[in-house]
């Protein structure tokens, strides 16, 4: 008998990365965050947070997560094109060719043609996990949901990273369309 590929759930919410240069322009040079809530090593959500304007509206208090990154990043919710008044692409975390904001901090604003996306929803795991099962990096996968909502999310990316179980993250949107809450269990489809 094959045991089932299973991962566990993170939902995530709209929150922003920052580098070392934004927190200077939005916090004030030198600016150190301050841990609210770790989410994983070693990720953790700050209790700093920044508004987000666009050209039709703005989102204030969205939580910038930490450590600092090499990228400034703002990952929204597919609602929050409307609100904003852009059209951030689903991508990957990390990716080129984002919708343009302008960050606002206490301190300062920065405005970024290239900042905002919708993240798509993916599975970290390590890389002998992935050898394991026999999943490559990038590679798209589909996720069994199960319960009173159940459905299945295809088009999951496979992503490499040191976390000791398989973890499955997806967005509030997303999360409360099928019922998800932290910590599920789901299945990993071939």
């Amino acid at each position: 008998m094959t045991m089932k590929k299973t991962a566990v759930v993170l939902l995530s919410n709209r929150h922003v990365h920052l580098n070392r240069e934004a927190l200077d322009i939005l916090y004030g040079e030198g600016y150190e965050l301050t841990e609210k809530k770790k989410l994983g090593f070693p990720i953790f959500a700050a209790n700093e947070t920044v508004t987000l304007a666009g050209p039709k509206g703005e989102i204030s208090n969205v939580r910038i997560l930490g450590p600092l990154r090499p990228y400034v990043q703002a990952e929204i919710l597919k609602a929050d094109n409307y609100v904003l008044g852009i059209d951030a692409p689903v991508k990957i975390s990390g990716s080129l060719d984002l919708a343009p904001l302008t960050l606002i901090g206490p301190k300062g604003e920065m405005h970024l043609d290239s900042v905002a996306l919708i993240a798509k929803r993916h599975i970290h795991m390590t890389d002998e996990q992935a050898a394991a099962w026999g999943f490559e990096k990038g590679q798209n996968v589909s996720v069994k949901i199960g319960g009173e909502r159940g459905l299945i999310f295809e088009n999951t990316a496979v992503v490499f990273t040191e976390i000791p179980e398989p973890t499955l993250h997806v967005d509030i949107e997303e999360g409360n369309a099928s019922g998800l809450k932290n910590l599920d269990v789901v299945e990993i489809l071939a």
